[in-house]
């Protein structure tokens, strides 16, 4: 008999609703979910939403939280509810997607000791279990404002557009709520709830907990193989140091294995010869947090006009004059409003910062200047 995190099923799928920005509630799209479900109990182990495509970066996510302790905001009934479930799967049963093919998941999973299982072409029972838990919140879904129902037909003169008032944030609550409800209600294939049968088999037992969940995470983050050099590691064209590579360097090491987080590229991991993870920031500190879809666009920018490899300043000339346009535009457009959403979301650990404000002139003889703590070689805090 199968145990709690034995098997746990993962899949995306785009949700059945048109979601609005949380400044001007206006239509953006649809937003995507990475759900997994743990094949003995049914329960929902983990899950994701994003206006993004599925990534890794959506896997690696969708799988922290399945390692996390987890809780519900509900101030409607005043309390919280808890999501009483969390551990390291012993297998993922995926299906053949580019991004659970790639380097990055397939690492990450060997790292912590988790196989993967790909759907053999053809037979769909594979995926069954995780099939049946979309089907079933999508049916959820169609009631609420914005739905796009499964099919045009069903959907008929319902403007789905006009109609929609959620947020991501809030389709987000929403859904954690209606999981607790799942959980709590018989499951037909079980006979009983599916967190009756996490608990009846035991699964506050099963498996191994994950003491440091942001390794976890960091874990299952994209990389990039990228050389080390004396003046430190080079990403998408911007500049990285720790004190951490001195000793590095020294042993002549070459190419390190870089993992980055999209939303927020204004840190780095660095893995060393010894597998030992080495947070790398800005070589330049007065840098502003910018995303990977910014660096793209500027990038491009730089390309069609010039040609070449764009040097780093002009990176962030390009991203503070975007960011500048913008902020000022009275008709803010689709794709800004997408990015105002993801700066909306960036890890709770960041500071929060006007856009229009992000970039400024550095007089490095001011001493009236804010300060930036960073470790030094011994993992001690300095000021510089």
């Amino acid at each position: 008999m199968e145990r709690p995190l034995d098997v746990v099923q993962i899949d995306h799928t785009l949700a059945d609703i048109i979601l609005v920005d949380q400044f001007e509630r206006k239509p953006l799209g649809r937003p995507w979910l990475t759900l997994a479900i743990d094949v003995a109990t049914r329960v929902v182990l983990g899950v994701h939403v994003s206006f993004d495509t599925p990534s890794v970066l959506s896997i690696g996510l969708c799988l922290h939280h399945c390692v996390r302790t987890k809780s519900i905001r509900a101030p409607e009934i005043l309390e919280e509810l808890y999501w009483p479930v969390a551990g390291i799967p012993q297998a993922v049963h995926v299906d053949n997607g580019r991004d659970f093919r790639s380097d990055a998941f397939q690492s990450a999973c060997a790292d912590w000791g988790i196989s993967i299982e790909y759907r053999p072409p053809g037979r769909a029972h594979y995926g069954g279990h995780i099939e049946r838990l979309i089907g079933t919140t999508m049916g959820a879904v169609h009631v609420l404002p914005g739905t796009t129902q499964s099919s045009p037909k069903n959907r008929g003169d319902y403007d789905s557009s006009d109609n929609a008032a959620m947020t991501l944030e809030e389709f987000e609550d929403w859904l954690h709520l209606e999981i607790c409800r799942y959980h709590n209600t018989r499951h037909s294939g079980l006979g009983r709830a599916p967190l009756a049968a996490w608990a009846d088999l035991g699964g506050d037992g099963a498996g191994r907990k994950v003491v440091d969940t942001e390794a976890f995470r960091i874990s299952f983050l994209p990389s990039e193989h990228r050389q080390l050099a004396r003046t430190g590691i080079k990403l998408f064209s911007v500049g990285y140091w720790s004190d951490a590579f001195g000793p590095m360097i020294g042993r002549g090491v070459g190419k390190v294995t870089v993992k980055y987080d999209p939303r927020d590229m204004s840190q780095i991991w660095a893995v060393n010869d010894e597998g030992r993870t080495i947070v790398a920031r800005y070589k330049n500190l007065s840098r502003p947090r910018i995303s990977l879809w910014e660096s793209r666009r500027a990038r491009a920018i730089f390309h069609e006009r010039h040609g070449g490899t764009i040097p780093e300043a002009m990176l962030f000339q390009i991203i503070e004059e975007q960011r500048r346009i913008a902020h000022a535009a009275k008709q803010q457009t689709l794709a800004v409003r997408l990015e105002g959403e993801r700066q909306a979301r960036l890890p709770n650990d960041k500071t929060r910062r006007d856009p229009s404000r992000e970039m400024f002139a550095i007089d490095t003889s001011n001493p009236d200047l804010p300060t930036y703590p960073i470790d030094d070689i011994h993992g001690n805090k300095r000021k510089t």
